[in-house]
């Protein structure tokens, strides 16, 4: 917005209009002498008989708006001058129906307030006072409604129903200020008017996450829609969502929402991965909910599966994910097989089972890690996460060899392991 330049009515009235009274005020203000016009008019208007002056409403807001801008007033002052003037202009126009003191000004005074209304909400931001900046701007936006609800005009300055710059300046002062009833309020006016761009992305964030600190699961859930749909494809709408539903339904309903997602963008790497991660943590992390199910295992790696495929050619994430999970499952199977005891042809019946189970999974988890090992083998310079990665994959090699009872290659890949040892600590 182009800075605002005060609009000067013309100091003077027509001495017929006027009583003795009001010109002697009228003379006051045409001497610049706008503080002892203020007093001047106010007794005036305490005056009974006065009060229901229309002119004398009329000079009350000229008075004040004039000395809203003299040297030495206060913002804090102008403010209310500025508040006053605009009361002041409006009871003159509610006792001349006709209209006649603001129409032969063509309603410029009011444009006047307005626009320097908003130059004080500046002028209190550029000094951090928040508060003040809120009061200017709101009321720049309350008087900007009135003037467009009056239909009056001005060639000068151009008024938009709803001003996009003017509802977010509003709603950042009113936060700074600490009063987020009504920043939410002003907030809540943007994504009413389905504002979008990158710039206004943290107003529905912010929004989104006061709807769920309290508790207001409507207005969460519609306005979560409304930015997925104004900002497709962003994830954080889906990290936003995933912790909601946490919260809600736990680990198991997570699940469900990811499996839904991976559904419905099977070609979104990031879903597929993260979904096979708290697959993953459920049989194996810290607070495992599922270790050792077998259904869930499976799951994970029809779902790695797809994360293979799609995952970036320069990169084994997934890969290396689904290593450590054949690696684990392959040795479970063979732990348990191996604490079978006794002569109980049921019992040996169960162990040869989960030995064969055992050897078949070797078999997979060896063609894993043998695919991530020329991936690692063939980066000419490898990071210090690289090379931790290969002499992982190197000693994991070396495990599963030694189940599947092949010594030539166990001694193989212990060598490779000291070799990818030396080279790992070289990095530190």
């Amino acid at each position: 917005m182009k800075k605002l330049i005060p609009i000067f009515l013309l100091c003077l009235f027509a001495n017929s209009s006027f009583s003795q009274n009001l010109d002697d005020i009228n003379d006051l203000m045409g001497l610049f002498k706008n503080r002892e016009a203020k007093s001047a008019i106010d007794k005036y208007l305490s005056n009974p008989k006065k009060a229901t002056d229309a002119d004398g409403w009329y000079m009350k807001g000229r008075i004040y708006n004039a000395l809203s801008r003299d040297t030495g007033v206060t913002v804090v002052e102008s403010y209310e001058l500025k508040i006053e003037s605009f009361k002041a202009f409006q009871e003159n126009q509610n006792l001349d129906k006709k209209d006649i003191r603001m129409a032969l000004e063509d309603h410029v005074s009011y444009f006047d307030i307005y626009g320097e209304m908003f130059n004080i909400g500046i002028i209190n931001y550029n000094a951090k006072n928040y508060q003040g900046a809120f009061q200017g701007f709101k009321m720049a936006n309350d008087i900007k409604d009135f003037i467009l609800s009056k239909k009056y005009k001005n060639d000068n300055m151009q008024l938009v129903a709803f001003d996009t710059s003017l509802i977010m300046n509003i709603a950042i002062c009113a936060m700074s200020a600490k009063n987020e009833a009504e920043a939410i309020v002003y907030y809540s006016k943007l994504t009413d008017a389905n504002v979008s761009g990158k710039e206004h992305q943290e107003i529905y964030q912010y929004l989104i996450d006061y709807y769920k600190k309290n508790n207001n699961e409507k207005s969460f859930n519609e306005l979560l829609t409304k930015a997925k749909n104004l900002y497709p494809g962003d994830e954080i709408w889906v990290d936003i969502e995933l912790k909601a539903v946490e919260e809600k339904g736990g680990k198991k309903a997570v699940m469900m929402k990811y499996d839904e997602l991976v559904k419905q963008n099977p070609s979104n790497f990031v879903y597929v991965y993260n979904y096979a991660v708290e697959l993953y943590n459920s049989l194996y992390g810290k607070e495992a909910t599922n270790p050792g199910d077998t259904i869930v295992g499976a799951k994970l790696i029809d779902v790695l599966k797809k994360g293979i495929a799609i995952e970036d050619k320069k990169d084994i994430t997934a890969l290396m994910l689904m290593c450590n999970y054949m690696y684990n499952y392959t040795s479970d199977l063979n732990n348990t097989a191996s604490s079978i005891k006794g002569p109980n042809p049921e019992q040996l019946k169960k162990k040869a089972s989960l030995k064969a189970a055992t050897m078949k999974v070797a078999d997979d988890c060896i063609s894993y890690l043998l695919t991530a090992e020329a991936f690692l083998t063939a980066i000419p310079s490898k990071t210090t996460l690289q090379k931790a990665n290969y002499k992982m994959i190197i000693g994991n090699l070396g495990d599963m060899y030694f189940i599947k009872k092949n010594q030539l290659k166990v001694e193989e890949y212990e060598k490779k392991n000291k070799a990818a040892d030396e080279d790992l600590k070289s990095s530190n």
